[in-house]
């Protein structure tokens, strides 16, 4: 197990520990992303790795991320089915990115 490192100032991660594999967390300057215009946020299991648009601010940014970690916990838990709907992610992020909030 990884040694935890702070939080970044938008209460992000850089790096967190998931099924024993350190996941890395960064955010890509929108001129250099390679996910298409419209993809904001991806889980990239091969990588152990999470990218997030690093124009993106604030709650956008933090519900973006959870978005991606559900996908994550999905795929590491052996249910790839469920981490492809996207709408039971988006249900199930919207549902921790408020229960993670009242934990400040």
């Amino acid at each position: 197990m990884q040694k935890v490192k702070p939080p970044r100032d938008d209460g992000i991660p850089s790096s967190f520990d998931l099924a024993s594999h350190e996941i890395t967390v960064v955010t890509v300057p929108r001129k250099n992303w390679k996910h298409g215009a419209d993809v904001v946020g991806i889980w990239m299991p091969t990588q152990q790795r999470i990218e997030i648009v690093g124009t993106l601010k604030g709650s956008y940014r933090q519900a973006v991320f959870v978005h991606e970690l559900v996908h994550a916990l999905f795929e590491t838990a052996g249910h790839e089915e469920l981490s492809a709907d996207e709408g039971v992610v988006d249900r199930i992020a919207q549902l921790l990115a408020q229960a993670l909030r009242t934990f400040k």
